[in-house]
């Protein structure tokens, strides 16, 4: 199987791939899931709905063997492996949750087997010491709280053993990635100077020459404060609280309508502020998630799959995929990327009808220093090839599935050899340039946000 072909079989056909057990019933649209139990008594069924771009819904449903007209089972084989998905997919979820509810609730950390301690590689007088985490592909270094740490510690070890599912290593021996985390921007300038990328404004970066990945969060210092709003907002809900069991002393329980309304509106208007500054919080926390994904995929696929020794990947395909992949889901080891990326997507859209769009043929021959930024006025151009880069991996890969097979391995294999990058897009896309971006365009017009047309 090629390069590709592996993640292509698993994502464009991923819905397939998981097989179930289904549930027919007069007049109804038949349940699919998986037979937990078939007695005389009742059937016990767990139902399964996996929709592009949503998580996974696993409903537990119990049938009289009179309601169910028929029973498609599926053979022993896969039904080991469905209830193996299953399961993973409960515990990972019971993890992630029991690890989410100690974030908010500022509880201590448990900590994680393989958690130890080492000097920050930021602070040459080794007085800074970064809490250190072991995974199998990844060494986790950072200087965030106990609790973030972990969360990305648990987020990289799924994302890591997602990737290396849908693609094989094609390299043996590949040493781990390291992934520096630092818990604020004065922290992170600190290493990316170290680095040769000073001055740089994207949050994070893949240095292929040290496999590491350095990325900067400032969570830690977002937590403290909205631990300390929330200590705030508890005591000004007492205090709401305290004045209408007053008013409604004072009144034998019958107050005024408008009396009982100053403290109805005050306690909605600070639910308000205080649901705003929690999904401030979660959504910032997603953002980091999101940013560590795309890292973790460049520094997988060029230390363990597309070495830059091979050649490696053009530089918009790499940006593109892990574009792809950092929003995706993680279910049971696996990604669900096919939906696509509603915003990049209507971004990738005016972008096609502005003056703005830049020529593809410079995207495609586009080399690192064109997806990094390293003052504020060139986020423009960044942007742009971003979501050029984008479209046409996402294209690639769901549309035009050509990312897969001897097309792909034979473009790999000129581009090695020194084919021009207009001629190895042009080699995957089936078509001279000009009629590859003329459908690769009619493509995104057309796309939904659902993932299909």
């Amino acid at each position: 199987m090629s390069l590709v072909a592996a993640l292509l079989a698993a994502l464009a056909g991923q819905a397939d791939g998981w097989k179930f057990d289904t549930v027919h019933r007069p007049g109804k649209e038949p349940l699919s899931g998986l037979v937990v139990r078939q007695g005389a008594d009742a059937i016990e069924f767990k139902q399964v709905v996996r929709k592009p771009g949503s998580p996974t819904l696993v409903f537990a449903l119990t049938f009289k063997p009179s309601e169910v007209s028929k029973l498609d089972l599926i053979d022993d084989s896969d039904r080991a492996e469905l209830t193996r998905k299953l399961e993973r997919l409960e515990n990972d979820r019971r993890l992630l949750f029991a690890h989410l509810r100690r974030l908010e609730k500022g509880a201590p950390a448990e900590d994680l087997p393989g958690l130890s301690t080492a000097p920050w590689p930021g602070d040459p007088t080794g007085a800074t010491m970064a809490r250190v985490y072991g995974g199998s592909r990844f060494r986790l270094m950072t200087t965030a709280g106990a609790e973030l740490a972990q969360l990305v510690a648990l987020q990289l070890e799924q994302v890591f053993a997602a990737y290396a599912q849908l693609l094989p290593p094609r390299v043996s021996g590949a040493k781990p990635v390291t992934i520096l985390l630092a818990r604020s921007a004065a922290e992170y300038a600190v290493l990316a100077k170290g680095r040769g990328a000073g001055g740089l404004a994207n949050p994070a970066f893949y240095d292929p020459a040290s496999n590491t990945v350095v990325c900067a969060s400032e969570l830690d210092e977002m937590d403290k404060r909205i631990d300390a709003l929330r200590e705030h907002h508890a005591g000004e809900f007492a205090r709401i609280q305290k004045g209408e069991k007053e008013l409604k002393a004072a009144y034998s329980n019958r107050p005024p309508a408008d009396l009982l309304a100053v403290f109805q509106q005050a306690r909605a208007k600070l639910r308000t502020v205080v649901e705003g500054n929690e999904a401030l919080v979660r959504n910032s926390r997603r953002l980091l998630l999101e940013r560590l994904n795309h890292e973790a995929c460049h520094a997988y696929l060029a230390s363990e799959v597309f070495p830059v020794a091979g050649g490696g990947l053009p530089r918009w395909l790499d940006e593109g995929l892990a574009q792809v992949f950092e929003g995706a889901l993680v279910e049971a080891g696996e990604l669900r990327a096919e939906r696509p990326d509603p915003v990049r997507l209507a971004k990738l859209r005016s972008l096609m009808q502005s003056n703005d769009f830049p020529p593809l043929p410079e995207v495609l021959r586009a080399d690192a220093k064109s997806f990094l930024v390293h003052r504020i006025e060139g986020r423009g151009d960044s942007e742009r090839a971003y979501l050029v880069a984008w479209g046409l991996a996402y294209w690639l890969l769901f549309d035009r599935q050509a990312l897969a097979g001897p097309v792909l391995d034979k473009a790999l294999e000129a581009r090695a050899k020194g084919a021009d990058a207009v001629a190895f897009f042009e080699a995957l896309a089936g078509a001279p340039l000009p009629e590859a971006e003329k459908q690769w365009r009619e493509a995104m017009r057309t796309l939904k946000s659902s993932g299909g047309r």
